[in-house]
């Protein structure tokens, strides 16, 4: 796998508090997204959950620099999803739907048709718990053949994002990318969006971007606030493309972000 390690050297930027990392994170992601709005025709960002991601979105919606954006020409895509029903809480989109992009959606401020969710799992539970593991696996692999061609249509034969946000799991996983599963080894660029079968993290079936198609991202930036993090952080950090510690294959094109706390921070 190409090192972008020599293409975008990994910049490391630390905060007082998690809640100081998540304004500044807010703050920065608007003041990116108008400066791309004021070079081109639109902007594709992937979004995360979890603590740190959800916290930032809240922190977007709540900043007074939102509504000096042009969210008309945004688009939305997801790192991962839980491959759960569309309504579920437990969904990426849903808690960023209610953290942020539900209202300028209701407000006529982004086409719905620029929210680029991840499929979701349509059966009934029955049929869920009836399922063999070959049948989720092919129900994974149409879901995420959906979502690339999807990427492929809205843009263009060699997909790439503008911005790509993660948050970092305690056990260094980034996106649904866990230490030592095969999906972080994907070395295909052409692989785009693979599904995950055995999550160790419930729920256990999930989608997610691969490590190649996320490192053509022009910017990519992690996000650890938590002090249980640190020992993920400390692992990512020393070293590149260490499949124990999946978030140390994260890097973008253009730069790659490590956007931490004093907490997250602390076996540096």
């Amino acid at each position: 796998m190409t090192d972008n390690a020599s293409v975008s050297m990994r910049k490391v930027v630390q905060y007082a508090t998690p809640e100081l990392m998540h304004r500044a994170t807010a703050a920065r992601f608007l003041l990116e997204v108008s400066d791309r709005l004021a070079e081109g025709p639109r902007v594709d960002v992937a979004l995360t959950g979890g603590t740190d991601g959800t916290a930032v979105l809240k922190a977007i919606a709540e900043s007074p620099l939102h509504d000096a954006v042009d969210w008309s020409r945004v688009h939305l895509w997801w790192g991962d999803e839980r491959f759960v029903a569309a309504d579920s809480s437990e969904r990426n989109a849903q808690q960023a739907r209610q953290a942020w992009f539900g209202k300028i959606v209701d407000d006529g401020l982004m086409s719905a048709s620029h929210v680029h969710e991840m499929p979701a799992d349509t059966r009934t539970a029955e049929e869920i718990a009836a399922a063999s593991d070959e049948e989720d696996v092919a129900l994974l692999n149409r879901a995420a053949a959906e979502y690339d061609k999807e990427l492929v249509y809205e843009l263009g034969a060699r997909p790439k994002l503008d911005i790509a946000m993660f948050g970092v799991g305690p056990d260094g996983h980034f996106a649904s990318l866990f230490p030592d599963f095969p999906e972080i080894r994907i070395d295909d660029p052409l692989k785009r969006v693979v599904g995950i079968s055995h999550s160790p993290k419930l729920p256990p079936l999930r989608l997610t971007l691969t490590s190649p198609f996320i490192r053509r991202s022009d910017r990519v930036w992690m996000l650890a606030g938590a002090e249980g993090k640190a020992e993920a952080v400390a692992g990512a950090l020393s070293g590149v493309n260490n499949p124990h510690v999946p978030s140390s294959f994260a890097a973008g094109e253009q730069e790659t972000l490590w956007l931490i706390t004093k907490a997250s921070a602390k076996l540096l």
